[in-house]
């Protein structure tokens, strides 16, 4: 008996193409429906389903040393069929960085656009696509150096159902921001600061049995593009 004919490949479900490379992709449709009791509290019947919602998921790397950050897309847009809810870059050292990409589409009135949310010029500027962890902060400097670090690009996205039996009508994304997680080797200054970022949290940690350890998160606003 031959082998059954199943896909040993990642699909590019957000069509990035290009120098993406798809390392992993998921869907999770959800349905409504209504539900009706008996007087004792049972259940008498369920509805047909309604509200249809495609929510997707995928991991990508980059295919060369430079360009990520102006290749990555904007949060907000439809790419493939797909409104970008969100999405992450993380890079460790000695490793090529990890692209994470969520979003959705519903069946009854999908999103053909949105507000959009793109890249600042500084995260371009510092997110390449080299291997090795990226001082999105800026902060290392002798005895500090950076170990890892994550870039994240989210905002809040509203959908609205109306009318019978209850279907999504509309949809927007507000709320754009930023945010850099970055993990040091050494001790960054307890009042760290990074221009033009609000700082969210310093972690700084020492031990007997290990090197020093100290982190850094912030949050910056984005314009809409």
């Amino acid at each position: 008996m031959a082998d059954a004919l199943v896909s040993l490949e990642a699909s590019d479900i957000f069509g990035l193409g290009g120098n993406f490379i798809s390392k992993s992709a998921g869907r999770s449709i959800d349905l409504a429906h209504a539900v009706m009791k008996k007087a004792n509290g049972d259940f008498e019947v369920f509805s047909s389903t309604f509200n249809s919602i495609d929510n997707v998921t995928a991991t990508y790397t980059f295919n060369s040393l430079t360009g990520l950050g102006a290749a990555l897309p904007a949060l907000g847009e439809v790419s493939n069929a797909y409104l970008i809810t969100g999405f992450d870059v993380s890079s460790p050292t000695g490793e090529y960085p990890t692209i994470n990409i969520n979003g959705h589409q519903h069946e009854e009135n999908a999103h053909t656009e949105n507000n959009q949310y793109a890249v600042s010029a500084a995260m371009i500027a510092l997110i390449t696509g080299a291997v090795g962890a990226y001082d999105l902060a800026g902060l290392a400097s002798d005895p500090t150096c950076v170990q890892s670090s994550t870039y994240t690009i989210g905002a809040k996205h509203i959908d609205a159902e109306c009318g019978s039996p209850g279907n999504h009508w509309v949809g927007q994304t507000i709320e754009g921001m930023e945010t850099i997680t970055v993990n040091y080797i050494g001790h960054i200054s307890a009042s760290a600061v990074i221009d033009g970022w609000t700082v969210t949290n310093i972690s700084i940690d020492d031990s007997n049995d290990a090197f020093d350890i100290s982190s850094i998160t912030a949050e910056k606003l984005i314009v809409r593009s």
